[in-house]
């Protein structure tokens, strides 16, 4: 891939991160485990329910049968417009400017921008009517640019994609060129790691099971995509821990064997002095995560044992009390996407680098 697309895909991933603010409310809520119980203990104060295998499969089946929304021209979009029986005045690839406005012979600029194309046709025959009697006029696509989504991580070719059509999950990946592929002691590896992969639509992370749905092509899962979703792909390879919240600094940090809660936050220069006592520690996808809350209180006065940490865990120190997972996600969103959004971007500063 040539130095320039790597720019433009680096600037677009600029772009998304300082225009894209995403909060996300899962409608998979988890269950919480308090530190050191064997078996899930539910909070009565959060009031979380698990969303049954049932439930899911009903969101599912939702999800795919959704109308999409009529198509909105947008900045970009290149268009051929035809005015019946006026052929001095057809138009070939007028492109929409990033006001919304396209220029046209006798009626100048018009604010076409957020229409759907039976609304532009009609406002066009409306501002035609002062020149010509009863004017007919056709608007035919030729390059849209309004739709996309947006897939970042351990793919060929993160960045906006353009949706066309009924473009649903599958068909994304592979406009994004597949999984990346890596070398790893000796080996060749696919990099990403679908078990973490998410998906997210207007503030929502979506049931998707990513490992149903591309290793074992289960077709419920590949459900049609709409404007401005968002789908992250983690790393396989990367052993982290995420230290997110009232702390010091917030980051990602190599994982070692047998690290401890305790150990991640010295990592991150300690707790604020806002910082609250009971901290979260988030394992597993973000649909279908298993949440443990401790009592670093307790630990630190030895009456309980530190919590051993896995790799990729979202360690999570909150300001305030959390009462609801809708809460707890959308503390953990915003920063957690920074981080992997800067550590990407640093990927790609070094790949350029490299050419």
């Amino acid at each position: 891939m040539s130095t320039f697309k790597r720019q433009h895909q680096l600037k677009m991933i600029i772009m998304i991160f300082a225009c894209l603010l995403l909060h996300a409310c899962s409608s998979n809520p988890p269950y919480i485990e308090e530190n050191l119980v064997a078996m899930p203990e539910y909070l009565e104060e959060t009031q979380l329910a698990m969303q049954t295998t049932q439930e899911t499969i009903e969101e599912l089946q939702r999800l795919n049968d959704i109308e999409l929304p009529p198509y909105r021209l947008g900045a970009g979009d290149i268009m051929n417009i035809r005015v019946y029986d006026e052929p001095e005045l057809d138009a070939d690839n007028i492109v929409i400017k990033q006001d919304g406005s396209l220029s046209f012979n006798l009626i100048g600029e018009v604010q076409v921008g957020g229409l759907t194309i039976p609304e532009a046709t009609k406002l066009m025959e409306d501002k035609l009517k002062d020149y010509i009697l009863y004017p007919q006029v056709s608007i035919l696509p030729v390059e849209t640019h309004s739709a996309t989504v947006t897939i970042l991580g351990k793919v060929t070719y993160p960045g906006m994609i353009e949706i066309q059509g009924r473009m649903r999950i599958l068909d994304a990946l592979a406009e994004a060129g597949g999984m990346s592929m890596g070398f790893f002691q000796n080996n060749t590896v696919e990099l990403s790691d679908l078990e973490r992969t998410f998906m997210i639509r207007d503030g929502r992370v979506l049931p998707i099971d990513f490992v149903e749905l591309v290793q074992n092509g289960n077709t419920l899962y590949n459900i049609p995509l709409l404007d401005r979703d968002y789908i992250y792909i983690p790393s396989a390879v990367n052993r982290e821990v995420y230290v997110i919240g009232e702390v010091n600094r917030e980051g990602h940090y190599f994982f070692q064997e047998n690290m401890t809660l305790v150990q991640s936050i010295s990592f991150a220069l300690g707790f604020k002095s806002s910082a609250q006592s009971t901290v979260y520690v988030i394992r597993g996808n973000l649909s279908h995560p298993r949440i443990f809350k401790i009592d670093t209180k307790a630990i630190l006065k030895a009456k309980e044992r530190d919590f051993r940490l896995k790799p990729n865990d979202i360690v999570y120190v909150p300001k305030t009390p959390i009462a609801k997972w809708n809460d707890l996600i959308n503390n953990i969103l915003p920063s957690l996407q920074a981080i992997q959004s800067g550590y990407l971007m640093h990927e790609m500063y070094d790949d350029i680098r490299g050419q």
